[in-house]
């Protein structure tokens, strides 16, 4: 099976776009603070824009208002990083929206293991512990680097932010080749 890919820290429909025609599984907007956070309307521009992407709405320390309002957009999933809602999954179960949670949860639909501070770009320690949901590794991936990441580990998914930016800023050519070493790790790890 290919491993899901997620681009995160999307600002504006045109990246969003490319990204998804480039081969994108998933594509993330950061709704809380980060030097990514966008609003919560400009989210909804966005994905009304990119009707076909599958859109995870991201943020840290979200709180039931916060988690209202991502529910009642055309996001497709939503990721939480620290602390949230005691019943957020299955609020976001309830909605019909996948959730990605952050530590082990056997009731998120995925797991992502990120780097303690997400959007850093520091290199996590990557490992793919045994566990039954599927997991997705962040934390310092770039197209240099994501394809041993893939080949040796063989997470589920992949999820890159900072790896795929230049001067701060998504970019094209990066995020290709991003994906382009994610396929060829799956094709060497099969």
């Amino acid at each position: 099976m290919a491993t899901r890919i997620k681009v995160c820290g999307l600002k504006d429909a045109a990246t969003a776009q490319r990204a998804s025609e480039l081969g994108a599984d998933f594509l993330g907007i950061v709704l809380t603070q980060s030097r990514r956070q966008i609003s919560l309307a400009q989210a909804r521009l966005m994905m009304e824009q990119v009707p076909n992407g599958r859109f995870v709405v991201v943020g840290r320390d979200v709180d039931a208002a916060q988690l209202d309002g991502w529910l009642d957009s055309p996001a497709y999933a939503v990721q939480i990083h620290g602390h949230a809602p005691r019943d957020w999954i299955q609020r976001v179960h309830g909605a019909g929206k996948m959730a990605i949670a952050t530590e082990l949860s056997e009731d998120a639909d995925v797991v992502l293991l990120d780097n303690p501070e997400p959007g850093s770009g520091q290199i996590r320690d990557w490992q793919v512990p045994r566990f039954r949901r599927p997991v997705w590794l962040a934390g310092g991936l770039n197209p240099d680097n994501v394809r041993h990441v893939v080949e040796n580990l063989r997470p589920d998914g992949v999820d890159v932010s900072t790896g795929v930016e230049a001067e701060g800023e998504k970019d094209w050519g990066l995020i290709q080749r991003f994906i382009e070493e994610v396929r060829r790790g799956d094709k060497t790890s099969t």
